[in-house]
């Protein structure tokens, strides 16, 4: 393990891995959510910008993803995952409270961060997400949810192996390295898809006005997974005041590693910069295209 890995031991006894690089001057931490079927190591290089530009960076496995333990893509229950986040929050403050914290959370792992926001505004600054799943998967909306909830009840634990490497990314050379790595989870089970795309999503979708944090939305118009439209749809739902939506034209669903991707992390740097600043006249619903 390198000597910025942890792990700690989260709700029934899972044991859940973590990275954490602290720079000296850090002028505040970024904590990353990663997406389904990821592992934190799939961030390196955005991890490294930011370290570089003053933030100290966290990054967790989900439970039964990369290295953390639990039944490998199942969960019995969203609310798990939502704990778990709570925890390393948790951790964080108690270790470094005088450190702004910030989330960054990507499809299911923004999803996550989402739910976190509304539940606990008080813990965090602010939060970017990036093609983040607050609504249904392409190809998923035209099953109902209860015919999903009635596969979770005979058979949860069913794998689905579903493709989306060659639907993620233009960036051929990390589509190929996916492929041999062997913490990319390569099948989720029915109870993983109903406690996510169906019980996940619509609670998050049912209480987005609750949500007040400030906030960066960042969606490929040409996201083949979760439609862009998911991320417009949330952005007029909540009731932040400062919120900013910026969609990407062409760019597919991992915008930190398309192409394009330091275009990205530039747009997210100076999101934290501008946080950090205390601007004292706040960004009112800009949409940025």
């Amino acid at each position: 393990m390198n000597k910025n890995n942890f792990s700690f031991y989260a709700k029934k006894g899972v044991r859940i891995y973590y990275y954490l690089q602290i720079p000296q001057d850090a002028r505040g931490i970024v904590l990353i959510s990663h997406g389904y079927g990821e592992h934190f190591g799939l961030y390196e290089e955005f991890m490294e910008f930011l370290t570089r530009n003053g933030y100290g960076v966290c990054a967790y496995d989900h439970r039964a993803h990369g290295r953390s333990e639990e039944e490998r893509g199942h969960i019995e229950r969203f609310e798990l995952l939502i704990d778990d986040m709570a925890e390393v929050v948790n951790n964080l403050k108690r270790e470094y409270p005088e450190l702004h914290l910030f989330t960054f959370g990507h499809s299911m792992g923004g999803l996550i961060a989402f739910t976190y926001g509304i539940l606990h505004p008080e813990d965090i600054h602010g939060q970017i997400f990036t093609g983040p799943a607050v609504g249904r998967p392409w190809g998923t909306s035209i099953i109902p949810s209860g015919l999903f909830r009635l596969f979770k009840r005979y058979f949860a634990r069913v794998r689905i192996y579903p493709i989306l490497a060659r639907k993620g990314s233009r960036n051929m050379p990390f589509r190929a390295k996916l492929k041999d790595d062997p913490y990319r989870l390569r099948y989720v089970t029915v109870g993983f898809v109903y406690e996510f795309i169906y019980r996940g999503i619509a609670w998050a979708k049912d209480n987005a006005s609750s949500y007040h944090l400030p906030v960066l939305f960042m969606h490929g118009k040409s996201d083949k997974i979760i439609p862009y439209l998911a991320s417009v749809e949330i952005f007029e739902e909540i009731s932040s005041e400062d919120k900013l939506l910026k969609l990407y034209e062409n760019l597919y669903h991992e915008l930190v590693r398309e192409p394009e991707r330091e275009t990205v992390w530039q747009d997210i740097l100076e999101w934290l910069e501008r946080r950090m600043d205390q601007a004292p006249i706040l960004l009112r619903g800009t949409t940025d295209e």
